[in-house]
């Protein structure tokens, strides 16, 4: 049994949806467990270090200690051994009074006292500080920094913590993009589908209008054979070749129409004229052109469809069937063409100016709402010009501007 894909679609949307949720969720999970794991072991590897080097200390100043009350024919080699094994741990000691009497493995400045002064404090904070009773009446103190390997430690816990708690933002970043990319994907296929149908729809549209235009045109040969009124075949040959442009527009859709230089006057006179034949008789549409000629490369039929769309809109727009179009021509001192088809209907709420070249927006209770977006695709696409709305006012009415 065939799944219909249209159906199957928006499950499939909604399923990556909460499959990307899931794995946001599981990469911060784990992340934020492998941080907090990282950060335990660096913490409990540098308090077993801190209490190695305090135990340490403690053994230099028992060593310290018994090195100053030894005898003076006494065996001290153990304890200058120990004194001697510390090269890695910054030490230095004074007495009651604040008095440097020595120091190993650490700079003592020239300024003693103000180093005394800024370090004592900070080491008592620490902890790092050993009272050595050597005698009742000589108190000595002994005074200890982080080595140099315990600093380098927390240097790197610190580093490594920071990369690896910036490492799932990372990780969601990429799923985003990913995210992003595929409904880029997803949309652009959509409206490529959708591409699809109209162009086939258009070309289905003229080629079963070709057969009936090709009838009527042998009829209206018939009505002439016969001496039909001249007139009256004249006005039904008109629509009847109106009925074959527009098949040919149609059966341009979807294929890159074939670019001639053309003159922009003829065609917008030529616009105005046949829209206000088929105008209601209250709406005036006149057509104010330069003098000469305005030379662009464009295709004519789907560039007069144009003009005519932006008139059968602005006649839609009208209220009790009256009003006046008004469909400007000109050049700028830049060279570029501008037209503008001003009317004074019902106007367009600002809100909704952006979306008025939107597939399927329409106001009107019939329609399809794709005159304006075809309007858009021809000029945009395939003449490469500019279509937008250049003023409009509830009540007052609307000017498009087209820039080629």
């Amino acid at each position: 049994m065939w799944i219909q894909w249209y159906k199957v679609k928006p499950a499939l949307t909604w399923l990556f949806l909460i499959a990307a949720g899931l794995m946001i969720g599981a990469f911060l999970y784990f992340a934020n467990g492998t941080v907090q794991q990282l950060d335990q072991f660096s913490s409990q590897t540098a308090e077993r270090l801190e209490q190695e080097e305090r135990a340490k200390m403690q053994i230099w100043a028992e060593a310290y200690r018994q090195l100053n009350r030894s005898e003076v024919d006494a065996d001290i080699s153990l304890e200058l051994k120990i004194i001697q094994a510390n090269t890695t741990i910054p030490v230095f000691y004074t007495d009651v009074d604040g008095t440097l009497l020595g120091s190993n493995n650490i700079e003592i400045p020239e300024d003693t006292a103000m180093f005394l002064a800024d370090k004592i404090p900070e080491l008592k904070e620490k902890g790092n500080f050993i009272e050595i009773n050597i005698t009742p009446e000589d108190v000595q103190y002994l005074y200890y920094d982080e080595s140099n390997l315990l600093r380098e430690l927390y240097a790197r816990e610190a580093s490594i913590v920071q990369r690896v708690r910036w490492f799932p933002w990372v990780q969601i970043v990429v799923i985003v993009i990913f995210v992003l990319l595929f409904f880029y994907v997803f949309a652009s296929q959509k409206r490529f589908e959708q591409n699809r149908v109209w162009v086939g729809l258009s070309k289905e549209t003229a080629h079963q209008l070709g057969t009936p235009i090709s009838s009527l045109m042998a009829w209206m040969d018939y009505l002439r054979s016969v001496d039909t009124d001249a007139a009256i075949v004249d006005e039904m040959d008109k629509d009847v070749q109106r009925l074959h442009t527009v098949a040919e527009r149609f059966s341009k859709i979807g294929s890159e129409p074939k670019m001639e230089d053309t003159d922009l006057v003829p065609i917008v006179r030529n616009a105005a004229v046949y829209m206000q034949k088929r105008a209601p008789k209250h709406i005036t549409i006149d057509a104010v052109l330069p003098e000469g000629q305005v030379i662009r490369p464009l295709s004519g039929p789907l560039f007069s469809w144009v003009i005519e769309n932006l008139c059968r809109n602005a006649i839609d727009a009208m209220r009790d069937g009256r009003g006046y179009i008004r469909i400007t021509l000109d050049r700028q001192p830049d060279g570029k063409a501008f037209i503008e088809v001003e009317d004074n209907g019902k106007g367009i709420a600002k809100k909704n100016q952006k979306d008025v070249f939107r597939a399927g927006y329409t106001t009107k209770s019939r329609g399809w709402g794709l005159g304006l977006t075809l309007v858009k695709r021809i000029v945009e696409e395939y003449h490469h010009g500019k279509i937008f709305v250049k003023s409009s006012q509830v009540g007052m009415g609307t000017t498009f501007r087209i820039e080629m």
